[in-house]
């Protein structure tokens, strides 16, 4: 899977290519885990290419919300499309999220 890991400010981001789904998210899980090893303490999720999230993917989403948290780092989701936020919507998981616009948006928040 292609994924773009950059600084922003003071987050870091990681920005999936591709649909995120079953055989991907190891990727996904490594470019996350690897930021909050490098001592992120903001990690923004950039969804803006990413048409598709299937089931293992929002299980994905959920664990990685759940180790930045344990970690002290924040977890920001951006530039979710109109079939992902429906995902999100469908599964009750919307709510689960901090979701912004935009990268710049998510670093300009305080959490």
């Amino acid at each position: 899977m292609k994924i773009a890991s950059y600084q922003h400010g003071r987050a870091t981001v990681v920005a999936p290519r591709e649909a995120i789904v079953e055989n991907d998210c190891a990727d996904v899980q490594r470019s996350v885990l690897e930021a909050i090893a490098n001592g992120a303490s903001q990690i923004v999720v950039d969804l803006g290419e990413v048409p598709f999230i299937d089931s293992a993917g929002l299980e994905l989403l959920c664990e990685l919300q759940k180790t930045c948290a344990d970690s002290g780092a924040h977890m920001k989701i951006t530039s979710v499309d109109e079939m992902c936020r429906e995902i999100l919507r469908i599964t009750d998981l919307a709510h689960q999220f901090q979701t912004f616009e935009s990268v710049e948006e998510a670093v300009r928040s305080s959490t």
